[in-house]
């Protein structure tokens, strides 16, 4: 990236800083059933998604609807529930409702070993789209509430209304919205979404960006859908173009659908432009989206309830320290460190170490990175070395093979740390222990598919290369 210099930590590494949460490690019975029952070419562990029946349509139709619309598919494994995970009546466009439900089926995903949960409710023409035309609400929920859109782009709290019935181009998006909605962590995962992802994603564009008819929201709700498609590719990929198309597609679902949203979506759809903002400042090093970011993050952080939405919240809060961090990088201001490490704090306080250990952990690899970063700024090298100190503990708490991602992204951490001690001290072996660190990060970056975090980690590599070649002239 231009502008940045060697002896800084610079804004590319942000990328690394809270990208990755691990999820548990498939038990025996389930690797047992994915070599037994995959139809996936490569030999990967499928991802599950299981169905619940959704709540007023007394027949099941539309459960056995949806698990046809997106089987057929190699890499996916797909179950339908005994019962709906909500009642009839529930009105879930109120905030506890939704709660409600995502406790509950968040449980149902622990005890059916699922990745992902499609729920929802069949709508009534009468009360949706007039005589003879019924729609299903349809919401996504995977294990955990993702922080980084390369986790995952699509909310707990967001819904994609469809027609009842829907054909199989509406089905891409649908597709499309689990694929985008499921937090994968594990080698295996991340390697079937991105095989699935591309050419569900052309087929989604088709549509998306087709002649859409419909009622306000299934048009709204639909294209917020495909920015959140637009918006993990972009991510994956580092392509700026793309992310800049999920911000305005983003933009116009929240305008089209300004009346069809609640609060607590368009907050997730705000925060979702926060994330991308964040991530063309990050790749094309814009600065001038920094403080729309934060605008966006801060506004969201307004309307998401803490009591009722406390994961969320605290998604909002890690994100917002991450931004403010990006920020103090781009400006030099220390100020916008401690107004982030607050954030972090926050965070902290409702993902504890001992109620959420690894998201704890994600918190600390953050903060390893404000040390860097102040060290940078305020010349002091003990700082590194403290940041050093924290990223090898999270590397050998989350190893290479339960958590490949998260490992891979604190290698890149502490490369970055060691950079910046051997520039300080301009000492050669720091420097090599850096380029180690990035070897190792890249390697696994590219096993993985992530393309532009292992293009990050190579440019930072290559900034080792030149300071080590400038040395020993």
């Amino acid at each position: 990236m231009g502008g940045l210099s060697f002896g800084g930590f610079g804004v590319s590494l942000r990328s690394f800083l809270d990208l990755f949460r691990r999820q548990p490690q498939p038990d025996a019975a389930r690797e047992t059933y994915a070599r037994d029952h995959s139809e996936d070419a490569l030999g990967i562990e499928p991802l599950r998604i299981l169905i619940s029946p959704l709540a007023g349509d007394l027949q099941g139709l539309a459960a056995r609807h949806i698990r046809d619309r997106l089987s057929g598919r190699s890499g996916v494994v797909i179950s339908v529930a005994d019962r709906p995970l909500t009642a009839p009546g529930a009105d879930h466009s109120e905030a506890l409702f939704v709660s409600m439900a995502v406790d509950l089926g968040r449980r149902w995903l622990k005890r059916e070993n699922a990745d992902l949960l499609v729920w929802g409710e069949s709508v009534p023409a009468r009360i949706s789209n007039g005589p003879g035309r019924a729609s299903w609400r349809l919401r996504f929920l995977s294990l955990s509430t993702p922080i980084h859109p390369q986790s995952a782009s699509f909310s707990a709290l967001e819904r994609l209304e469809v027609p009842a019935l829907f054909d199989d181009a509406t089905g891409n998006l649908v597709f499309g919205a689990a694929l985008a909605a499921v937090n994968v962590e594990s080698a295996d995962g991340l390697r079937a979404r991105a095989a699935l992802f591309r050419p569900m994603l052309k087929g989604a564009t088709r549509f998306a960006e087709g002649d859409m008819a419909g009622t306000v929201a299934e048009c709204a709700t639909a294209q917020a859908c495909y920015a959140a498609l637009l918006l993990l590719e972009g991510a994956r990929m580092g392509d700026e173009r793309m992310l800049q198309r999920a911000v305005a597609v983003y933009q116009g679902a929240l305008i089209l659908g300004e009346d069809a949203f609640p609060l607590h979506e368009r907050a997730m759809i705000g925060s979702h432009i926060a994330d991308a903002l964040s991530l063309i400042g990050e790749f094309g090093a814009h600065a001038r989206h920094s403080d729309k970011t934060l605008e966006y993050y801060r506004a969201a952080l307004g309307m998401v309830r803490k009591e009722v939405f406390a994961d969320e919240y605290a998604a909002l809060h890690t994100r917002l320290g991450v931004a403010l961090h990006a920020r103090a990088q781009a400006s030099s201001e220390t100020i916008h460190l401690k107004e982030a490490a607050d954030a972090f704090t926050a965070a902290t306080h409702i993902w504890t170490i001992t109620e959420a250990p690894e998201r704890w952990a994600d918190i600390q690899n953050s903060l390893g990175g404000l040390l860097i970063t102040m060290g940078r700024l305020t010349q002091q090298p003990p700082l590194f070395d403290k940041a050093v100190a924290v990223f090898t503990k999270i590397a050998q708490a989350r190893s290479r093979a339960q958590a490949p991602a998260v490992w891979a992204a604190t290698l890149a951490n502490i490369g970055a740390a060691l950079k910046e001690k051997g520039a300080a001290a301009k000492d050669m072996a720091y420097l090599q222990q850096a380029l180690e660190a990035f070897d190792q990060a890249v390697q696994v970056f590219t096993e993985l598919d992530l393309e532009s975090s292992a293009k990050i980690a190579e440019m930072q590599r290559g900034h080792v290369l030149t300071l080590l070649a400038a040395y020993r002239t």
